[in-house]
């Protein structure tokens, strides 16, 4: 029995790990990586047949290219009139320009004889990756049977774990947003409440960065609500700094590579702008290639988080903005507990609720409102020349 309830343990030990957001970041990077090497592995048949193929095409070319010029030259020696001379050359042209779009198209020609290395390990990284997260550049895409049947299973395993990681990693973002801004933007309202409390007993008021984040009864944290404004600016903010990392790495305007960055992290992913692909990594170091493929992976990851934290936070503003205008124009009716939080942090300018003598707001807790019986030690006072605070009503009266 010891030994089975030492084993069990020690699997809820690896299941925690496993799912924490450094377990889910590793699976997540063990996934991908195990992906590119195995469509590396996979497309290697496919790619040597398209790099033969791209070298056929360049031989011919060239060969194409000699046989214009040695025909031109002999065909201005014979006594041709000027028409059909025009027409001779229009024709090799018009044949020679045809053969190239059809190589360039169909068999990888780009003017050069070398091969085909559209699966190298920083290609493949980034199509394991969009996959996972459903972007889809297109650029890069298994031609071969098994290649395609692998990423169909592929895609089925890693759509959800990606999925899982964006989810857990989105709700740590949301949490740490509304902490700082509950306990950094909103400091200044704390500072004048406390000031408010304590200004006719005299006493020191307890630091606002001292009191327990909860559900506090004058501001409770836990109910914050980021404004629109401010996830925008979030929002503006991130897409601005991978624009100017895209433009120093990938040589884009400011205005493509923000456009690149929200094409990509809305998972919209036209492929029209592809990290390292307009940029010569070839000429870089190892060291500064993996950096730069690090950087670009992370900032794709948690800025899908991140956006799709801004979308949730926006979500609650407007839910809660129709909510009240439902209420108000009379198609939802009010609930218990809507009543009980508009008398709660109802705003006056003539009273401010005052917290008892040797308490403060985290201590002075409404829990006699639900069992609907008077409130003690809780005063309305009306300090001459105070400004606006909070006032309670009580309901039972």
């Amino acid at each position: 029995m010891d030994l089975f309830s030492n084993k069990q343990s020690c699997c809820k030990a690896i299941l925690r790990l496993l799912l924490s957001h450094v377990g889910l970041f590793l699976i997540v990077c063990l996934y991908a990586v195990l992906g590119a090497y195995l469509f590396i592995y996979t497309e290697a048949q496919q790619q040597q047949l398209a790099t033969l193929n791209k070298q056929g095409a360049y031989r011919v070319m060239n060969s194409s290219k000699k046989y214009i010029v040695l025909d031109m030259f002999y065909q201005s020696r014979q006594n041709l009139t000027a028409d059909k001379f025009k027409q001779l050359a229009w024709n090799n042209i018009y044949n020679f320009h045809n053969y190239i779009v059809k190589a360039a198209t169909e068999l990888r020609y780009d003017g050069t004889n070398n091969p085909v290395n559209d699966w190298s390990f920083y290609n493949s990284l980034i199509f394991t990756i969009t996959t996972m997260a459903t972007i889809g550049y297109g650029y890069v895409y298994p031609k071969s049977f098994n290649g395609q049947v692998y990423c169909i299973i592929y895609a089925c395993l890693g759509v959800p774990i990606m999925l899982v990681f964006l989810a857990n990693i989105g709700d740590f973002l949301a949490n740490a947003f509304r902490y700082v801004y509950s306990r950094g933007c909103c400091v200044v309202c704390r500072i004048i409440r406390k000031k408010s409390e304590v200004k006719k007993s005299g006493q020191k008021p307890k630091s606002v960065f001292k009191e327990v984040v909860g559900n506090e009864p004058y501001m409770p944290t836990q109910e914050v609500q980021v404004p629109i404004t401010v996830n925008v600016c979030v929002l503006a903010l991130y897409l601005a700094v991978g624009g100017v990392i895209f433009v120093l790495w990938e040589g884009w305007q400011f205005s493509e590579a923000i456009y690149f960055s929200f094409i990509t992290l809305s998972t919209i992913g036209f492929g029209d702008y592809v990290p390292g692909v307009s940029a010569d990594y070839a000429s870089t170091s190892i060291v500064l290639t993996i950096f730069r493929l690090a950087t670009t992976l992370i900032y794709i990851v948690v800025g899908m988080a991140l956006l799709s934290m801004c979308i949730n936070l926006i979500q609650e503003q407007i839910v809660a903005k129709f909510r009240w205008l439902a209420k108000e124009i009379g198609m939802k009716e009010e609930t218990d507990e809507d009543i009980r939080i508009k008398h709660k942090y109802r705003k006056t300018l003539h009273e401010v609720v005052t917290t008892p003598a040797g308490k403060d707001g985290n201590e002075c807790q409404l829990h006699n409102l639900e069992d609907s019986k008077p409130i003690k030690n809780i005063r309305k006072t009306n300090p001459k020349g105070s400004g606006g605070g909070l006032v309670f009503t009580d309901l039972t009266q």
